[in-house]
């Protein structure tokens, strides 16, 4: 079933020619170690909604191919192949058992999205690996239902998803940190930039908020 892709994004792919960049981002993840890249000549911050935040992802040369589907009710495979040239992701996999059974999450994403989240993500097992001097070589398994986050993003009561003074931030100001909370010592209202506060406050309330004004 093809992956639904938003209005903006639809535009621009069929755009005989665009300014707007699509990106290709994977996010290894052994036991909780992470190895983040983009198909890019530079690194890309990007928040994937999965809790931790904005992370980095750094340039590194990488090839996806198509899934192959299973005919006899069993998960499609597809082929991740990514550059060895630095040695830099062999070195890591020697750590993990060449990191089979851990996952590879790859997201799409639109650089014109308005809402910063990827046009598709897709969470993936890494079933075999194989390397050669150019190329370390993953099999991964097709995205299954079953790995899948649900709901597709998670929301926080007390956290902002934001990115600090990123467009949905909105704040612009001469403070350089905050701590993403509402009320705290370094948070939104802080800042002065409440109305732009990413966190859903009313989680927990049993749908009942008492509001009033003093």
């Amino acid at each position: 079933m093809p992956a639904a892709l938003s209005a903006a994004a639809a535009l621009d792919k069929y755009k005989l020619a665009s300014t707007t960049p699509w990106l290709l981002l994977v996010d290894f993840n052994w036991q909780g170690e992470h190895l983040r890249f983009v198909r890019n000549t530079d690194a890309v911050t990007f928040d994937a909604g999965d809790g931790a935040g904005p992370q980095t992802y750094q340039p590194l040369a990488f090839e996806l191919t198509g899934a192959e589907n299973g005919t006899t009710g069993s998960l499609g495979q597809a082929t991740l192949k990514v550059s060895n040239v630095s040695r830099l992701v062999e070195g890591a996999i020697v750590q993990y058992q060449g990191g089979v059974g851990a996952s590879a999450t790859i997201y799409v994403l639109n650089t014109d999205n308005p809402s910063g989240e990827p046009e598709i993500a897709l969470q993936t097992t890494i079933l075999k690996t194989t390397t050669s001097p150019a190329w370390v070589t993953f099999t991964l398994s097709a995205a299954s239902p079953l790995r899948m986050l649900f709901p597709k993003f998670l929301y926080y009561q007390g956290t902002c998803k934001w990115q600090y003074k990123s467009s949905q931030c909105g704040y612009s100001g001469a403070l350089v940190t905050c701590d993403l909370s509402f009320d705290g010592a370094n948070g939104c209202i802080t800042h002065g930039n409440q109305q732009r506060y990413g966190g859903y406050p009313g989680i927990g309330t049993n749908g009942a908020t008492i509001a009033g004004q003093v």
